[in-house]
């Protein structure tokens, strides 16, 4: 009896002290993190795939192209933005989860556009990925957004062909690639006449809008690009996002204006 009850004495301490010894080495830890963190990636870039063979793909390379950099959405004339993105990274500063509720829920977190091309993946909203599959593709895009974070990024020229770099970066993806339009309004005319139809939400200060447009084209530009909600609907979403500064530059937003006013359709 005695012999058996040290026997599992033994046993017990053995097996508290190989736990012991797993969670208090820190080397072993750091390294277990590491290889869960790849492997966590490396499913992620499994579900992100264009593989239609492989069921816990969700194809995001269909619309995002294969290495996340862009490219068209099927079916329309909107482009999927580049997830390698500096501008995902400073709104990772403000909300940790911002990627993981754009997944989630969709486009509308990003815009307030319930139309967004992006539609909700979460099973929590009728979705089709699991909490894995989300977790995953928020590591994914995570990593790449906060590796173009710390590249440096020359200044922009206030010229009509580097803003088009820049629309064609930020704004393509709801205005279509040669202005006509999609999720936002037709806009290749926005350089001779401000844009009062067609808007996912017709705003309330449409006539300060009007007034602002025929005083100061680029002012008007400017308030509206920076923050339509706040600065011509009462706070109330336009389905147009916000970009402050802290996501585009001074710099590449007068570059954008430039290009803006020589659309004259």
């Amino acid at each position: 009896m005695r012999l058996k009850t040290l026997g599992v004495v033994v046993v017990t301490a053995l097996a508290l002290f190989t736990v012991f010894y797993w969670v208090s080495d820190p080397s072993r830890l750091s390294e277990r993190q590491a290889q869960a963190s790849k492997d966590l990636i490396a499913y992620g870039e499994r579900v992100f795939a264009n593989n239609k063979t492989d069921a816990s793909a969700a194809q995001c390379a269909r619309c995002h192209g294969d290495n996340g950099q862009g490219g068209p959405v099927p079916g329309t004339k909107n482009l999927a933005p580049n997830l390698h993105s500096a501008s995902i990274a400073k709104k990772l500063k403000v909300n940790p989860d911002y990627v993981h509720e754009v997944i989630s829920y969709g486009g509308v977190v990003v815009s307030g556009n319930v139309n967004s091309d992006m539609p909700a993946w979460s099973t929590d909203v009728g979705g089709p990925l699991t909490v894995q599959q989300i977790d995953a593709l928020t590591a994914l895009v995570t990593g790449w957004a906060e590796e173009a974070a710390t590249q440096s990024q020359a200044p922009v020229a206030n010229t009509a062909d580097a803003g088009h770099q820049v629309f064609l970066a930020r704004c393509a993806s709801c205005h279509a690639a040669d202005l006509s339009g999609g999720v936002g309004p037709n806009i290749q005319n926005i350089g001779n006449a401000l844009v009062t139809t067609g808007l996912p939400v017709p705003p309330s200060g449409l006539k300060q809008m009007q007034a602002d447009y025929a005083k100061d084209k680029k002012t008007f530009f400017t308030q509206w690009i920076r923050d339509s909600t706040n600065n011509y609907n009462g706070g109330t979403a336009t389905g147009m996002p916000a970009f402050p500064a802290s996501d585009l530059t001074d710099d590449q937003l007068q570059a954008l204006i430039t290009f803006l006013l020589t659309q004259k359709k």
